[in-house]
């Protein structure tokens, strides 16, 4: 699929624009194994990257995707600097979080991984990432200055904190590593700040959170560019606003920002009166006070915004910059009510829906120089592609196991080089919250959450709520033409190999979790047609030395054929090289299978898209194995392979016990491809 580009011609038009295009622009899925493999741009040295993800900020609540265009008379939101960041760049129009809620969403953008194979999923709040690939550790690993600043909540609930940020492949953190201490906007006067691994209990009584990591992003960026100038920087800003509690801020904004303006370390509480501050726009509206707490609210996130990339400006460093706006997950319904400004947007759902208004997110992508200025792109997406189009920037490949592909030809204005997802997956155990949710769970047939899944392929959404078996029927949108997703499309006939499809995924793009149950996790994976030649595998060869398992599916190989098997060929046992192998696998019955692999340098295998065996990050040359429930017959595989030339020698071995424990040969005649 080609991503629809258009100009932003002027603020008020850009909602029109926004949903003509989904009329207009007929869109088409193109299978990744058929995309580009290589891109024809160039972009510039390495850029310092700034990552700015807010908390529960609705597709509608920015002025640009929505609120600019709310009729005259409607209350209004104000975000004129994230305004002014969008008509310096690229707004994405169908981007999507992982998960509908903080902490899982948090979790898939760090690790790369869709919610089908993230660590973190329902309402984990501080579990610990495990060791694994995250932003910080492929830019560190790309030579970049690493920082955390803001809520972190995957790290655990205690010292020694597993998942903190400085083991997770950050030099530096400031904020709240549990999740819950993020919940108050005045941490000093109830605590859980911290700096690196030190609680912070000095100095920021008064001090608002979000002024607080703003005023230490600042001072961590200026210093870094003073001491550092040759080192690139990755910061990862994460805000606590809009998210419950609905605290005011304690004064008006400093004047100017930057460098020398706007908000500085150390920050001076005694400047206000914590949970005090009305901004004079909203002041003397007749609004109920939740409402203008909401506004005043964003309009501060705004402002701190606004004051960082006032300092990109001032230390000259703007030019090489791409900075990265978007927000974890749809709007909430703890304090104020979302249906007041519209903070869905042009959607329906909120906070831990899997319907657009809990999906969908406003994003916004600067790049001075390379990105576009003042455009739209409709290429469907997620957050789990920031990994590979950060790493892709940096001028590293992705690592194999990241569900994402690199974005940066569509924000970059080349859309016709850019990889597609052949679907997009999420899924989430919800509870049920209130009056409103069981309003929205009414309009689409349902009386709760419970158990939930979605997956877009083109321009159609699946969804299925409150599953209670593998077999449960899905709704079916398209969500281009019917955006709040009011007509459900699946007892149309045309539809019939499409839903097909998108049941299949529901088993076969994701891995089962433990910590995680799923009524549909002891399924079999479906078995596939017969492949039209059996008796060997589809091989590439690829050279490189790289930090880790690249991802191949991005890369040209400079060899190809068949192999009876996983057996290596000879191409790949001599200095740093990797190999694909992809093809079919036959099983003789229904069951349990246990693969098992062991290496020299680092290897992944898929089933279908299900993620069995990740020998990348934790490799130690031991043998790995992981277990699939298949029907009997035909199954996708695929498998990732890597030799580094510190290895002694290039090594791979692959095994299956079935369903009776016992060994199963495979044979040439076992494959297909």
């Amino acid at each position: 699929m080609v991503p629809t580009w258009r100009p932003l011609r002027g603020i008020a038009h850009v909602l029109i624009l926004l949903l003509l295009s989904s009329i207009v622009a007929p869109v088409t899925i193109t299978s990744a194994a058929n995309a580009p493999k290589t891109q024809d741009f160039t972009h510039p040295q390495k850029p310092n990257v700034l990552f700015i993800l807010v908390d529960d900020l609705g597709y509608g609540d920015v002025g640009v995707f929505y609120q600019n265009a709310r009729n005259a008379g409607e209350p209004r939101l104000l975000t004129p600097a994230l305004d002014r960041l969008a008509a310096q760049g690229v707004i994405l129009t169908n981007h999507y979080c992982a998960a509908p809620v903080c902490a899982s969403s948090r979790g898939s953008i760090l690790q790369g991984l869709n919610q089908g194979h993230c660590a973190i999923r329902d309402n984990q709040f501080d579990k610990a990432l495990p060791p694994s690939h995250t932003l910080g550790t492929v830019m560190k690993a790309a030579g970049y200055y690493t920082a955390a600043v803001g809520k972190w909540g995957v790290g655990g609930t205690k010292p020694p904190w597993p998942g903190h940020p400085l083991n997770r492949g950050f030099d530096e953190y400031y904020g709240f590593l549990r999740h819950g201490d993020a919940h108050n906007h005045y941490a000093g006067n109830h605590g859980g700040i911290y700096d690196r691994f030190n609680e912070v209990n000095a100095g920021i009584d008064g001090t608002y959170d979000t002024d607080l990591f703003t005023a230490r992003a600042k001072r961590l960026i200026r210093e870094h560019v003073e001491k550092h100038a040759g080192q690139p920087f990755f910061v990862y800003l994460a805000y606590t606003l809009p998210h419950f509690k609905m605290q005011l801020p304690p004064g008006p904004y400093p004047e100017g920002g930057g460098l020398h303006g706007g908000l500085q370390w150390p920050l001076d509480p005694s400047t206000g009166k914590p949970d005090s501050y009305v901004y004079p726009e909203f002041r003397d509206r007749d609004w109920p006070d939740k409402e203008k707490r909401h506004a005043s609210m964003i309009h501060r996130l705004d402002d701190c915004v606004g004051d960082v990339l006032r300092l990109l400006d001032d230390l000259k460093i703007a030019n090489n910059t791409l900075v990265i706006f978007t927000s974890d997950n749809g709007p909430h319904n703890e304090g104020n009510d979302p249906r007041f400004f519209s903070s869905w947007g042009p959607f329906d759902g909120i906070k831990r829906d899997l319907f657009e208004g809990g999906s969908r997110e406003p994003t916004i992508v600067r790049w001075p120089g390379v990105a576009p200025v003042g455009e739209t792109c409709d290429e469907p997406s997620a957050q789990y592609d920031w990994m590979p189009t950060l790493a892709d920037a940096a001028g590293l490949p992705s690592p194999a196991c990241s569900d994402g592909i690199s974005l940066l030809p569509a924000i970059t204005g080349h859309p016709h080089s850019q990889r597609h997802h052949a679907y997009l997956y999420s899924e989430y155990n919800g509870p049920m919250v209130g009056p409103l949710t069981k309003a929205i769970l009414a309009r689409h047939g349902y009386s709760k959450r419970g158990q939930m899944q979605s997956v877009r392929i083109g321009n159609f959404v699946g969804v299925r709520y409150e599953i209670k078996t593998p077999a449960d029927p899905l709704r079916l949108y398209n969500v281009n033409d019917d955006p709040k997703e009011a007509r459900d499309l699946s007892g149309d006939t045309q539809y019939a190999a499409l839903l097909t499809r998108m049941r299949n995924l529901l088993l076969t793009a994701r891995t089962p979790d433990p910590d995680a149950r799923r009524p549909y996790d002891d399924e079999l994976l479906p078995a596939v047609a017969a492949p039209p030649a059996t008796g060997a595998l589809n091989y590439g060869v690829f050279a490189g030395q790289w930090p880790w398992l690249p991802d191949f599916r991005a890369m040209t190989p400079v060899k190809a054929g068949q192999t009876p098997g996983f057996s290596l060929p000879a191409d790949a046992k001599n200095g740093a090289a990797g190999v694909e192998f992809t093809g079919v696998l036959r099983v003789p019955a229904d069951g349990q299978f246990v693969f098992t692999l062991k290496c020299d340098s680092g290897a992944a295998l898929w089933v279908h898209d299900s993620l069995v065996i990740d020998d990348d990050y934790t490799h130690d040359g031991s043998a790995k194995s992981g277990s699939v429930r298949l029907a009997a017959g035909w199954h996708p595989v695929r498998l990732a392979y890597r030799h580094a030339p510190s290895a002694p020698a290039a090594h791979l071995e692959v095994s299956v016990r079935g369903p009776d424990h016992a060994e199963l040969p495979l044979r040439p005649e076992m494959f297909g491809h």
